[in-house]
């Protein structure tokens, strides 16, 4: 998801592709109890609907992502956010502008949410 961003900040700044506006930038928990790199697994709050999270059990009490990172990325156009993790405040999960999407949980270590995700994925048509 982070090289889909225009610019990451992540050692210095630095170009991504450009396919979804916005920047890359590091978590900012609210709560100083918590760690950064974000590690473990959280649930994601839709935003919007997309083909990817389709029959997806999502929200308070749905299906689990794993993350392991310390930047996210925050588009210019928040419609682009299809979900979020909380983590302290929210944190972008999963982005979608036209035929480009991105995710910055690791699908492969999620399980059934991963599992899932990764069906819809072959089989999205845009």
């Amino acid at each position: 998801m982070q090289m889909l961003a225009t610019e990451g900040e992540e050692y210095e700044p630095t170009a991504g592709l450009g396919w979804i506006p916005g920047k890359v930038v590091r978590i900012e928990p609210g709560d100083a109890r918590l760690k950064v790199p974000h590690m473990g697994w959280n649930t994601l709050r839709t935003h919007r609907p997309h083909h990817l999270l389709d029959d997806l059990h999502l929200g308070p009490d749905g299906l689990h992502a794993y993350f392991l990172h310390a930047f996210h990325l925050v588009p210019d156009d928040p419609d682009d956010v299809v979900a979020a993790a909380f983590y302290g405040g929210e944190v972008t999960a999963v982005v979608a502008r036209g035929n480009v999407a991105g995710v910055q949980f690791h699908p492969e270590k999620s399980q059934k949410l991963g599992l899932a995700l990764l069906a819809n994925f072959v089989g999205w048509r845009p």
